[in-house]
């Protein structure tokens, strides 16, 4: 048992612990299905339980149920990654104006499964440009007429009557 060289040659660096410490510790580090049999037996020296717990280890991987496989070793092979498409938006604009899928080129329909799954990344960092070129136009358009109302004020009704909050008028 691994654990037990590595906590003897631990153990005889430390001086002045006594043994009860020692046991706790030892049990302490310990995988849990051996820690709690152990633990049962409150054992009073260290040897002891350093015997306890050899013991208990070699019952647990006598009684271990071997796993069965049905492969050979090497013949599992890990699972592809789908082949990455890049896509531009002149490509993109391609394809929606012939009616065809992005991903195989046949005919698009609605609810339509391709044969091969691919992978895709479609780059629109062009039409993001526009749509931020179009928002700054609206962004200036929204502080014009910001403006032109900030120079006609109105009051209300309710502001004149006092009225804080709108209520239903009967």
């Amino acid at each position: 048992m691994v654990h037990i060289a590595d906590f003897q040659k631990l153990n005889i660096r430390v001086k002045d612990i006594p043994e009860e410490h020692m046991i706790d510790m030892f049990l302490g580090n310990l995988k849990d299905n051996i820690q709690h049999e152990v633990h049962l037996w409150e054992l009073d020296s260290l040897e002891k339980a350093f015997r306890l717990a050899r013991k208990i280890e070699s019952k647990i991987v006598a009684t271990r149920k071997p796993t069965t496989h049905n492969y050979k070793y090497g013949s599992v092979v890990a699972p592809s990654l789908p082949q990455l498409v890049r896509l531009t938006t002149q490509q993109l604009e391609e394809k929606r104006a012939k009616g065809i899928c992005y991903s195989c080129d046949n005919k698009y329909t609605k609810g339509r499964k391709c044969v091969e799954n691919k992978l895709f990344y479609i780059d629109c960092e062009e039409e993001e440009e526009k749509e931020q070129e179009t928002s700054k136009e609206e962004d200036t358009h929204q502080e014009q007429t910001l403006k032109k109302e900030e120079m006609n004020p109105t009051i209300s009704c309710n502001a004149l009557v006092g009225i804080t909050s709108p209520q239903l008028s009967r």
